[in-house]
This record gives structure tokens, sequence and C-alpha cells, in this order.
């Protein structure tokens, strides 16, 4: 079979001489195949598909019926074999008609798998009664068998093949007759089936501590070993600790792919295992790439995410992806839960990239349809606008409101409650869209916690769209039983709320106790005074109109000055970069305005950064532009 120089003729040499192969070689015909399969192969005509067809077919009826006669060489050949044949041909989403993939992919998977299933289980059959046989080298491959076809079989007893294998694993004295190739396959498996065998797993971490370096563990294998305990949540800090002491001692990285970099990052913040000069370093070694056309979205997104999750700071990683992807043609490679993680990654590390968050929106923007974005998806993104600092997108968020009002039964209640925060919070004020979802909210008051409530309570306020449904008796009975979770920021929300019920004369009140929780929350807060507000009411005060500075209005908002002018009170606002997306007002200063103006029957004016840096220090420039503001 290794003299074989192409698929046809390992199949018709196998085929023709069938009935006098022993095991041994039926198992090394179909070790030969999965490396015949990475081309398209010749073309064929209909009659050469057919016959390829009954000679597949034969083989792999021989193969099973024949299987009680394997030895643990051959189940374990048959079984590894068969896996990369299944996992190559499982990859071709549409394999050419005729083509020995597309053969394969009808003989040993079918459409329901059912075929595949009938394998594995005639495997594990047969292996289950010697399985005290099978040394470290197959018993590993068996194993990583099962784990790559994402095969679970279940066993007499209501247990598991896997269950059984992790048992004769555990038989050994100790692992050094596995290879590190063989450790990291064995766990790889674990964690690909997701079947969690905290034993086995302690086992290996433990020989693997305990070895005195890790020089014979390569790249792939170790970030295998580290995203399996990670996948099914196996916490092993001395493990982690090991492999990355080992890592940042390497004299470069050049032999970390994409994919093993990735692996290792996820897998450190996933189980929030902190180690900095690992972060570090392979931050510093991506930055020093001369491209990065080597990764896939799905890696760049992980990568993003794990410093983001792991609050590890890096500025250049951050703007070496975002200005790699920002030059892509296009981000059609790109799935949803890419985007999202992506996205979610800037905005929670404060890292901005305009050109990113442009095409990102434009590229979502043409999509024909959002039927593959989940409602998570959908969220995190337009959190992620809200959140990251001067982003803002209205045609994103329209597409993305018409889609959240078309699926809101798919959203959980959490979900619904940040969806509108982003919203509210960006100043996008789109009353179709908090009408429509007011159901889903009404269905879901029990179901939020008191931030959840409290963000319901601000996002409508802001929107200043009336929901009698959702606020009434229950909501406050609700939020009254949770108000132990509550905190300095909830109860601030909720006394702009009522602040709100006020302005639209609603009869709906909180009780007077729970008022002055938040009355006083909200009083409470820090008082920062910027130089570009120092400087307004410097100029006011040459003006010669005395300005009141953080005026506390009965309301319980503050505000920057208060002057007089032809009798007449007129609050001055100082709007710094914070209180505008874009030169749009932010949600917060919309209310504010809003509120104040309503309900302490005062003239609000603006005064916005950009406007006024742009009369520079010319102090009469300055002053006839507040004269124009307030009407002198």
């Amino acid at each position: 079979m290794s003299e074989m120089r192409s698929l046809e003729e390992a199949l018709t040499a196998t085929y023709d001489n069938l009935d006098r192969l022993s095991p041994r070689d039926i198992s090394a015909f179909w070790a030969v195949v999965p490396k015949f399969l990475g081309g398209r192969g010749p073309r064929t005509n209909n009659q050469q598909q057919q016959h390829m067809f009954r000679q597949f077919d034969k083989i792999s009826t021989k193969s099973i019926q024949d299987i009680n006669q394997y030895g643990y060489r051959e189940l374990a050949t048959l079984a590894i074999s068969l896996a990369k044949i299944i996992d190559k041909i499982s990859k071709r989403k549409r394999p050419a008609k005729g083509s020995p993939h597309q053969i394969l992919q009808d003989i040993l998977i079918d459409n329901e798998s059912k075929i595949k299933q009938l394998i594995f289980r005639e495997i594990a059959s047969s292996s289950v009664p010697i399985l005290h046989e099978f040394d470290a080298r197959h018993l590993s491959n068996l194993i990583y068998a099962f784990g790559l076809a994402e095969e679970v079989v279940l066993v007499d007893d209501g247990s598991t093949f896997f269950d059984m294998l992790a048992k004769e694993v555990m038989n050994f004295d100790n692992l050094d007759e596995f290879w590190p190739q063989a450790l990291s396959n064995i766990v790889w498996a674990y964690a690909n089936v997701g079947v969690s065998t905290s034993q086995l797993f302690e086992k290996v971490a433990e020989h693997i501590i305990a070895l005195d370096s890790l020089d014979r563990y390569d790249s792939q294998a170790l970030s295998n070993i580290i995203w399996a305990y990670a996948t099914l949540d196996e916490p092993h800090p001395k493990l982690y600790k090991k492999v990355a002491d080992h890592i940042i001692t390497l004299d470069n990285l050049d032999e970390f792919w994409p994919q093993a970099l990735s692996n290792i990052i996820w897998a450190y913040a996933t189980l929030n295992e902190h180690h900095p000069r690992l972060f570090k370093r392979l931050a510093d070694h991506i930055v020093g790439l001369d491209k990065l056309d080597k990764f896939i979205p799905q890696h760049l997104a992980n990568i993003l995410w794990a410093y983001a999750t792991a609050k590890e700071t890096h500025p250049k990683l951050f703007k070496k992806v975002a200005d790699h992807v920002a030059k892509l043609d296009n981000l059609s490679h790109f799935d949803p839960q890419a985007f999202s993680n992506t996205l979610w990654a800037f905005a929670t590390a404060g890292e901005s990239h305009p050109e990113l968050f442009k095409q990102v929106a434009d590229h979502i923007i043409q999509l024909p349809k959002l039927d593959k974005f989940n409602s998570q998806n959908l969220k995190d993104i337009v959190w992620a606008y809200a959140t990251a600092a001067g982003e803002s997108n209205p045609r994103l968020f329209k597409k993305l409101a018409e889609e959240a009002i078309k699926r809101q039964h798919d959203f959980k209640p959490q979900e619904i409650a940040n969806f509108l925060w982003a919203f509210a919070t960006n100043g996008h004020v789109d009353k179709h869209l908090f009408s429509s979802l007011v159901p889903s909210v009404k269905e879901n008051l029990d179901k939020y916690n008191a931030q959840d409530l409290s963000n319901i309570a601000w996002v409508y306020s802001v929107a200043n769209v009336d929901a009698p449904s959702v606020f009434n008796d229950e909501f406050i009975n609700v939020f009254l039983e949770k108000t132990d979770e509550a905190e300095l920021e909830n109860l601030t929300q909720l006394h702009q709320w009522q602040l709100w019920q006020e302005e639209i004369n609603s009869d709906i009140s909180l009780p007077s106790s729970l008022q002055k929780r938040c009355y006083e929350a909200f009083i409470s807060q820090e008082i920062k005074q910027s130089k570009l507000q120092d400087d307004v009411i410097s100029i006011l005060s040459s003006m010669g109109l005395q300005p009141q500075e953080e005026v506390l209005m009965e309301s319980g908002y503050r505000i920057d000055a208060v002057v007089e002018v032809n009798g007449k009170q007129i609050a001055v606002e100082v709007d710094g970069p914070s209180h505008f997306i874009d030169r749009e007002m932010t949600g917060s200063t919309i209310l504010k305005h809003r509120q104040v103006a309503a309900l302490d029957r005062i003239k609000v004016v603006s005064v916005p950064y950009w406007e006024w840096n742009k009369l520079k220090k010319d102090s009469r420039k300055k002053k006839q532009y507040l004269q124009y503001l307030l009407g002198i």
C-alpha cells in the first residue's frame, strides 16, 4: 500500500484481491486513502464512477463484516483512518458529483450519519473485549479516532466507550509510554466530543507538571492540551503555569501557527488563568509578523476576545489586527460570531479604530439578510457600537432594529435589555423599536435582575416611549423584591425613570422610601469639572453675568452654570466629547436636557465642545458666541 501512487491504484489492488486480504491488509488500505483525498482527483465518466462506488462499497462492507477478526493494531488503524477520511470529506461543502469525496460520503456517512454511527459502534464493540491488549500508541489512536469522528458510543452498562477508554489510560502506572502528541490527542478527543473525565485530565496534568522540561512538546501539542482543559472547564493552574513558563522561554515562536496561538490565548482567557508575560510574549510575536494573511477571521476574533476578556492591554496588537481587517477587499469570510467577538473586544478593551467599525458596519448593511446572526450576535454588535467611544452608524442601527423586531422572541431577557440599552445609550431613539419590544419586555419582567430592570426603566425614559403595560405596580413590586441587588448606578437610573413618570403625568410612583434612596444616589454622583467648563464660565463672568456653578436643580440634576438674562434664568451645559457620538447627543445628554427643561422649567442651552474649540483663544468671538446662544 505504501507504494501505491493513486487512490485508483490502491482501490483496484484491494478490490481485486479482497478475498485473500487479511485484516492487516484491509486496514492498511484505509490508512492510505486519506493521503489521496487532498486534490479533486481525475475526471471520471458514469461507468467509472459506478465501478468506484462498487469497489468502495464492497471493501467497506468486508471491513465491517470481518471486524471481529481484527486485533488491537488493526482496530486502531481502521478507526483512525476512517475518522480522518470522514473528517476530510465532511469539510467539503459541495463535493463534485461522482468524485471519491462524494462516493465516500454516501458510503461512510449518508445524510443522517447512521452509517458512520454503525461503523464506530462495531469498532467499539470489537475493541471492548481486548482493550487490555492495546499499547499506549494504539490506545491513543483509538481515542483520537472517536474524538475526530465525534462518536460517543454507549456501552452495555450505560456508560460511554470514552469512559472505558479513560479507565484503560488510568491503568498505566505512569504515562511515560505515551508520546507528547498521543497525550495531546487524547485530551483533545475528549474535549472535542464534550465528554469530561476529571480523573484522566488530572493524571495527564500531573504527568506533564512533573516533567523536567516540555521541549518534546511541539506547539500543536501544547495548544491542543491547553485548549482541551479550557473547553471542558477543567482548571489546573499548575499545568497552565508550566506551559506558559515554557513558552516564554522559547527563543522564538515561529513554529506556532495561527491556530495554536489562537487556541492558547483563548484557553488562558476562558479559564481566567492570569499570566501577563505570556500574553505580552504572544502579542509581541503577532505584532512583529509582516502580515496576518495566514490568520482566518476566527483566529483574529478569538485572540482579540481573549485579550479583552483577560483585561490584558496591548494597543499595538489591536491596531495590527484592525489595520489588517480594514485593508481587506471584503469581509465575506467573517461569520457573525467573528464580527461580534471582534467588535465586542475593541469596545471592552477601550480600543478605538473608526475604519474597522465603519467597514464592519458597511458590510453588515449591504447583506441581503441577517438570518445567520443569532440574537447574541445582534446584541453584542449594537452593544459594541454603543460602548466604543465615538462609534455610531444610524444605518446599521436601523437594520439591526428591524431584525430585532422580527425576531424578538429569539432574544433572551437580558439580551433584550442590553439591546435597548445600546440604542438609548447611543442616542438612537427608534420609537418603533421601543414600542415593538414592549410585549417581550413585559413577558420577561420577573426574569430580570435589578440592573436589567433599571436599564429597562432608563432606556424607555430616554426614548420617551410610554409603556403602561410594563411600567405599573407590577414593575415596582418586581424591583422591590430585588432592591438588595441594586447598586448606586441602578438607583440613579430609577430616579430618572421617576422623573420621567412626572414628565408624562403618570400616576405610577415609587414608594417614598425608595424615591429618597434613588434621589440621594443621584445627587451623590461625583462632580467633574473640565478645563472646557472653566473656560466657558470664565467668559460668562467676563460678560458680567455672574454665573452660578454646579447648581443643584430641584430635579436632582446638576447644571454646569446658571445665568440670568433679561430677568430669566438659563441653564448653560458645557457638553464635552463624552456627551456626543459623531456629534450627536448621547442618550444621557438627551435625557438630562429634556428633563431639566420640562421639570425644572428652565431654558437649557448647550455649548458643544467642537464649536467652542473652533474659537481657539479668541475671547471676543467666544463672547459673541455665548451672546448668540443666550439671546443677548
